[in-house]
């Protein structure tokens, strides 16, 4: 026999596979999410039945056979989330039947742990959008909705657009490290400027310069090339196993492999040479790493992490080499040592560190 309560039981469920058929089939709009946020709000059923649909479709082998959707550990990233992809309801979940009295005050954080539950469970379904930045001296780990990781370097600046089909991230300033997922039918692309890195399931470092910008191949696999469609493309069609000395003449993306680098100036994209690892991904070690590295680069780099701007006053100094390894935590470990040189003179004040010829002011 029927009973009302499971008539009522099976048109919630109906309602919550509606709602989770319109979210997954694509962007809905904002008028139709202010409708679906209303119907959570109207009971907790809502809030059960709609965890119930998106649980079943996790558990669904065809969906997830390598079961990434852990939802215990959702809702824990939930409840500690601080980049506002998850929120408090605005007013109370109202009841839709008498509750005993002594359940009020677990019925209202049960609710509200389940919309921060959902809330998580969607953004890894739906999708994410978002502006990150780092300060200085700041370095700050993301975790995107997909899984991939993004480590950003100080005065670091990246736009994150991830859908069902695409993932793409755009280095606006800075450098970043990226772990991604491989995934082969979402691509995972990052963009700065005109060039853009197409990879597979590798971890990369992308440092964007005045001139250009440096990628170094940590592990795995990258495209790389001037126009974002060329990469795409080419990580499309050609193979990441193929034979190393598959005629890349006829492509205009340039392929680099785990330790090589790949320098892009504003019209050319050099062929990959050997790199030095250990060298560009110091700073996730709080390391500068200087190699007869010209003294005006070594202060762009110490800039990132010193609020006193360390400040090359004489131009004949700009180009003599520095080497040596430094904390980038500690700006006296580099001032110490300009200081030692002879030939130099250190200056400074509460908001910049001068450094000229000795015997000059």
């Amino acid at each position: 026999m029927v009973t009302r309560t499971s008539f009522l039981r099976a048109n919630t469920l109906a309602e919550a596979s509606a709602w989770f058929v319109d979210f997954r089939a694509g962007d809905v709009t904002p008028a139709l999410r202010a409708q679906f946020e209303k119907w959570l709000h109207t009971s907790p059923e809502h809030i059960q039945a709609y965890l119930e649909i998106a649980a079943g479709w996790s558990e669904l082998p065809t969906v997830d056979p390598e079961g990434r959707i852990d939802l215990q550990a959702l809702l824990s990233l939930a409840r500690s989330s601080s980049d506002g992809n998850v929120v408090r309801l605005s007013r109370p979940v109202a009841a839709s039947r008498p509750v005993p009295r002594h359940a009020h005050r677990l019925a209202l954080p049960a609710s509200l742990a389940a919309v921060a539950l959902l809330i998580a469970v969607g953004a890894w379904l739906f999708g994410e959008r978002g502006t990150y930045s780092t300060g200085i001296g700041e370095q700050r780990t993301l975790v995107l909705a997909d899984g991939s990781t993004v480590t950003l370097n100080a005065l670091t600046t990246i736009r994150v657009r991830i859908s069902r089909h695409d993932r793409e991230i755009d280095l606006l300033r800075g450098q970043a490290f990226f772990h991604d997922v491989d995934e082969p039918g979402r691509p995972f692309v990052v963009r700065s400027g005109d060039t853009a890195v197409r990879a597979v399931g590798t971890q990369f470092d992308v440092d964007r310069e005045p001139n250009g910008m440096v990628v170094t191949v940590l592990e795995g696999r990258v495209a790389v090339a001037q126009s974002p469609d060329e990469a795409y493309e080419a990580g499309r069609t050609t193979s990441f196993l193929a034979d190393a000395r598959h005629s890349l003449r006829d492509l205009t993306p340039v392929l680099a492999s785990a330790g090589q680098q790949v320098i892009v100036l504003a019209d050319d994209v050099q062929p990959p040479k050997r790199a030095d690892v250990a060298a560009a991904t110091a700073w996730l070690h709080q390391q500068l790493v200087f190699d007869d590295t010209p003294l005006e680069k070594v202060a762009e780099q110490f800039n990132l992490y010193s609020t006193r701007r360390l400040v090359i006053a004489d131009p004949d100094l700009r180009r003599v080499g520095i080497s040596g390894v430094y904390s980038s935590a500690d700006p006296n470990s580099l001032i110490g040592f300009l200081r030692a040189q002879p030939s130099l003179q250190v200056v400074e004040t509460k908001t910049e560190i001068r450094v000229s010829k000795r015997g000059r002011q």
